[in-house]
């Protein structure tokens, strides 16, 4: 929190008041800025707003820092209960962001599909893109912008085309 007080120019105590650890800070920041600065492209074909997602989010990732998100979803445990009410609020923020990205994507997906497009669930796009986007991004066996379109490419292969 004293990095972020420095790097924003607000007392700490500030930022204290309003969100109680650094995870929920990030959630927080994160949810506003997936629906400001980093949607899903509109590029007339879903092959192309898939590889746009990617590569952003690749870019994204692959920066200083760019594992902070999902450092703190991991921590949010999504799929738990209970808890004290700074882990459900955690919780909340990181539901809150998976289901903005998935209305982005799904709104992709309803796009593509009024063009005529076969495209899998927002699910299997996941499953298929980002899954591996997060491991090469932890585990660090692969640079982040390699081969994007194979991924685009085989999760679209899922309907058979």
């Amino acid at each position: 929190m004293k990095e972020i007080a420095a790097t924003s120019g607000v007392h700490e105590a500030t930022l204290y008041r309003r969100w109680r650890d650094v995870d929920t800070v990030i959630l927080d920041a994160a949810t506003a800025r997936i629906i400001r600065d980093l949607p899903i492209p509109d590029t007339g074909s879903i092959r192309g707003d898939l590889l746009g997602w990617v590569s952003a989010a690749s870019a994204d990732l692959a920066r200083p820092g760019g594992l902070a998100l999902f450092e703190a979803l991991i921590r949010a445990d999504v799929r738990g209960q209970g808890g004290d009410v700074d882990t459900v609020r955690r919780r909340e923020l990181a539901q809150l962001y998976r289901e903005h990205r998935s209305v982005q994507l799904q709104n992709a997906i309803d796009r593509a599909r009024s063009r005529g497009e076969v495209v899998p669930e927002v699910e299997v796009l996941l499953d298929r893109i980002m899954g591996p986007i997060y491991a090469r991004a932890v585990l660090g066996y692969r640079r982040l912008d390699v081969a994007l379109v194979d991924l685009v490419e085989s999760a679209l292969r899922i309907n058979g085309r």
